[in-house]
């Protein structure tokens, strides 16, 4: 969570209206639907390859020993900064992909977004099967909230972006490996298949 503030935004998805029009490539997903109040949603995410040589790289920094008088690597330390930011899905190495856009259109207006809402998220799935990119919007129909999986592993993480009808208001992301898909972002227990 961006503040302590943002634990207002954890809502279970059962009780919220899913947003459907799906349609996703590796590298772009999109949803146009028009919810149940009538208001009508369209979404548009993209991936890019990420081209190292257009950002400020600070990934790991090297510890040395000494033994017999020469100076050997130890060990690496991942700092896994880009652009001076916390960088989400790497793990001391480039990503191969970065979120580039997303755009969102709620009744015909163009929300604001800054690409301070996803410029530091790498290595997003697009288009998985098994854990797809998700959106909802709140029973008022007030605030629309955007699932995101990405990574693997160790580095793996998922991201709840929330908005209202107008912009971007904050995001919830979950870096428990152990916890995969997005229960965990709404503090609800994993569901079995």
């Amino acid at each position: 969570m961006q503040t302590p503030k943002d634990t207002i935004y954890i809502q279970d998805r059962k009780q919220l209206e899913k947003i459907g029009g799906l349609k996703c490539t590796d590298t772009t997903v999109t949803f146009n639907s028009t919810t149940k109040a009538g208001d009508k949603i369209s979404i548009s995410i993209r991936n890019k390859k990420f081209i190292a040589s257009a950002h400020t790289l600070d990934l790991a920094d090297t510890v040395f020993k000494v033994i017999h008088n020469e100076k050997r690597v130890d060990y690496l330390i991942s700092k896994d900064l880009i652009d001076g930011r916390r960088a989400f899905g790497i793990d001391g190495t480039y990503p191969k992909v970065e979120l580039s856009e997303i755009k969102i259109k709620w009744n015909g207006t163009s929300l604001t977004i800054p690409d301070s809402a996803f410029h530091n998220l790498y290595e997003a799935h697009l288009c998985l099967d098994y854990l797809p990119v998700e959106a909802y919007v709140t029973k008022n129909n007030k605030l629309l909230y955007i699932y995101i999986a990405a990574s693997d592993g160790a580095v793996s993480y998922s991201v709840k972006l929330v908005f209202n009808r107008q912009k971007y208001l904050t995001r919830i992301v979950n870096r428990n490996e152990m916890t995969d898909g997005y229960d965990f972002l709404d503090a609800t227990a994993k569901e079995e298949e």
